[in-house]
């Protein structure tokens, strides 16, 4: 069997493509590869980090509602003074969050998009059972 050489994308929906795209650029500094538009208005976008990872945006409101709440991608920091640095950088752009969470694989920080679907950012470090 070929291997799996990596992620390639993943796809989102959204209920509003041009507040979900100004979003993510704004906290995660994607950069906006591909803006579709349609006469009724933008119905998806392409967005990629400067790590390799690819967004795709795509305009379809009750699965966006339907997955709000609900914890759809991870992304990976090196440790917990990187989600310091996140906490940071959220408080200053406005943006609500968790704060650090512990989890059973390593801190963790909850964030949610426009839609409510949440997206974290994980350490691999374990946390100290006498930390809190």
């Amino acid at each position: 069997m070929p291997s799996i050489t990596g992620l390639n994308h993943v796809r989102l929906p959204v209920s509003d493509v041009g507040t979900s795209t100004d979003w993510y650029v704004t906290v995660f500094e994607l950069e906006t590869l591909l803006y579709n538009e349609e006469e009724s208005g933008p119905i998806g976008a392409v967005l990629r980090h400067s790590s390799g990872f690819v967004v795709g945006l795509h305009l379809d409101p009750a699965r966006a509602r339907a997955m709000q709440g609900f914890a759809i991608l991870g992304f990976t920091v090196d440790d917990r003074s990187d989600l310091e640095w996140w906490i940071r950088r959220l408080d200053g752009l406005g943006m609500s969050h968790s704060g650090p969470l512990k989890g059973q694989l390593g801190w963790y920080l909850e964030v949610p998009d426009p839609d409510g679907i949440i997206l974290q950012l994980h350490t691999g470090e374990q946390p100290n059972t006498e930390e809190d």
